[in-house]
Order: C-alpha cells, then sequence, then structure tokens
C-alpha cells in the first residue's frame, strides 16, 4: 500500500514540474478487436434464429444511446436479414446516429476503384449501406433525420420508427399500418476507455496525408461513451447510373459513384495523449482489423490528431466538435414529413 501511495505521489508530482513520463504510461491500450458478425452477441439460447436473452443494457438517460448490432429485419412478415449482413447503428448521447452494414468476406483487393474489374466492384459494394445525421425522439418514435447516405443517391430525408424493449432486445418498427420494416437488435458491450476525453461527434476541419493536403471532405466521427466508434466520409455530387444494375456498372462508373467515399467502425481508446482505432468494418475491407494510431492535442472543442493511418499513411487531422442537437426540442424546419405527405424512398439498412 506504501509503495502505490508513494507512486502516486511520484507521478502526481511529475505531471506538475512538467516532466515526461515514460511512453508506455502514456500509451493507450489497444482497441479490442471482434469478430466482423456480432449478430449472435449476448446470445445464450436461440430459437428459430431468434435470440431468446442477451445482456442487459447499462441505463442511460436515453435508452437508445449505444451502439446496436441488427440480427433480425423484417419487410413485410418476409426476412431479409438473413441473407442481408448485419447493420451496426450508434446512437449519440449529443443527438448524432450513424449507420453502417458492411457483408464479411469481401474480396480484398487493393487497387485504385477504376483500375479494378466489374465482378471485383460489385463484390465490393453490393449489399453495402449507411449513412449518417441527427435524431429526435417523440415518445417512443425515433426521427432519424439523413444527412447523408454511403451510396451515390444518399439525400436528406427523414425517417420513423417506434422504438420499444422486449427484454433487452431494441425493436425499431415501421410507423405503417403493417409496422414494416421491424428491426431486432442487441446492445454491443461496453469498451473500457482511459480518457474520456475525446468522447462526442466531431467534424474533421483540416487534413494532411505524407505531408500533402488530403480530401476537403469532412469526416464526422462519433467517439461514444462506450468505446466503440462511428466514421463517414461522403463526398457530394457522385453519381450511380440509373436502371442499369450495379452488377453491370463499369469501373468508371463505381469511381464517379464512391470515389472518396470512405466508412468505418469499430472500438477506440484514448490514454494520455494517444488515441487508437480498430477498423472492424470499413468501406475497403483491406482495411478491416487494421489500426489507425497516433498522439493528439486538445484545446476547447478542438483537437489535432497526428500519426499512422489504418493503410500506414502518415497523416494530420484536425476536428471540431459539432453543436449537440437537443433530441427532445419540439420540431422545426427539418423534421418529419407531415402527416399523409409522401415519404421517401427508404435507404438500405432501415
Amino acid at each position: 500500500m506504501h509503495l502505490r501511495i508513494v507512486r502516486f505521489l511520484m507521478l502526481s508530482a511529475a505531471a506538475c514540474a512538467g516532466i515526461a513520463l515514460p511512453l508506455a504510461a502514456q500509451q493507450a491500450q489497444e482497441p479490442a478487436s471482434y469478430p466482423h458478425d456480432m449478430s449472435a452477441f449476448g446470445c445464450t439460447n436461440k430459437d428459430e434464429n431468434t435470440c431468446d436473452q442477451a445482456p442487459a443494457p447499462p441505463p442511460d438517460y436515453n435508452p437508445l444511446v449505444g451502439t446496436w448490432v441488427r440480427y433480425s429485419l423484417l419487410r413485410n412478415g418476409f426476412s431479409v436479414q438473413p441473407p442481408d449482413a448485419p447493420l451496426y447503428v450508434k446512437f449519440m448521447n449529443d443527438g448524432y446516429w450513424s449507420m453502417m452494414e458492411f457483408p464479411a468476406g469481401r474480396p480484398k483487393v487493393n487497387r485504385p476503384l477504376a483500375q479494378q474489374t466489374t465482378k471485383d466492384l460489385f463484390a465490393r459494394f453490393d449489399k453495402m449501406g449507411g449513412g449518417w445525421g441527427n435524431y429526435s425522439n417523440v415518445g417512443q418514435v425515433n426521427y432519424r433525420h439523413h444527412k447523408m447516405g454511403l451510396g451515390p443517391a444518399g439525400g436528406e430525408n427523414t425517417q420513423e420508427r417506434a422504438w420499444r424493449f422486449e427484454g433487452n432486445i431494441l425493436v425499431l418498427e415501421g410507423a405503417g399500418p403493417t409496422r414494416s420494416p421491424q428491426i431486432h437488435a442487441r446492445k454491443l458491450p461496453n469498451q473500457t476507455l482511459g480518457s474520456p476525453a475525446l468522447v462526442g461527434s466531431w467534424e474533421r476541419t483540416a487534413y494532411t496525408v505524407n505531408g500533402a493536403a488530403g480530401t476537403t471532405t469532412p469526416e464526422h466521427l462519433l467517439l461514444g461513451e462506450d468505446g466503440w466508434f462511428h466514421a463517414t466520409t461522403l463526398p457530394t455530387g457522385r453519381k450511380g447510373v440509373q436502371k442499369v444494375p450495379q452488377d453491370q456498372w463499369t469501373p468508371e462508373q463505381y469511381a464517379s459513384a464512391y470515389e472518396g467515399m470512405s466508412a468505418s467502425r469499430g472500438t477506440y481508446n484514448v490514454a494520455g495523449t494517444t488515441f487508437a482505432r480498430r477498423h472492424i468494418g470499413d468501406t475497403d475491407p483491406n482495411l478491416e482489423d487494421k489500426l489507425s494510431t497516433g498522439t493528439f492535442t486538445l484545446k476547447g472543442d478542438t483537437f489535432t490528431w497526428t500519426g499512422t493511418d489504418a493503410a500506414g499513411h502518415k497523416f494530420s487531422a484536425t476536428y471540431t466538435r459539432m453543436k449537440p442537437f437537443d433530441v427532445y426540442a419540439p420540431f422545426r424546419a427539418g423534421g418529419p414529413p407531415a402527416r399523409g405527405a409522401a415519404a421517401p424512398a427508404p435507404a438500405r439498412g432501415q
């Protein structure tokens, strides 16, 4: 006990005096690695592919806050997942959300999009979906305001979902008479953070890669208090090919639709001045289970992160905290569509 007190006093004195501590004491513990598909996480018994029990989620002021994996999706009574891949959706305390759906086992072809074959590109992008935005809750109805989607046609819209719990399972349902679609999801396990300094929703405002200016498209980075992150970089003006099946697009058409777009999800950790992200899922399958890691400086609502990204490139990125969105505020402009108004086409993963 005396040794622990002495060590604590030495560390405190060193910090107050500005003495640099050993590097190992400053580095974050490496973020955890998990299977790509966690749709059976915590399932103690399955009956016809339905999990009967799951771990209790921690209590939250907003019970939707956290990172969830969809393990079942029904549309008009028919199963969509399976065969679709699990969807991971993240709700933040500050009113932002993000969702991602990446099938596992996609081929790892590490060439520019325009240099890949149509077969390779279809295997990468088929059944991939997601997006980000802010959300509102009115009673037990959740309105997800989609700011942008991963696909080239993912424009702004608002989707209404009733929510409830069956035990510890989150159920999201459509607002129509058939309650379609119907989603069942369970919460992912909390990851221990060395420091909560970067918890929140951020927008990248400056970016260099290997010393040169990177894309000017902002990355939106959601760092949950549960130790899970979502990150999306979604350029505007991308064009798909109307009325042509995606398996018939040319490599040039794929490049026009997806060039510069990126999204990733996974675990992260912060300790001292070290920040590390593990890409468990990524639009580029070559980056899955890779680390982005480096050191950061935080000043007010801005931090700058410098290090090595998941592709092995040296980078420097500056992020600014996004203004919190009040999920319980009355609706104004940009709220849900009026009752009886034409609903937008559903985005993938809904």
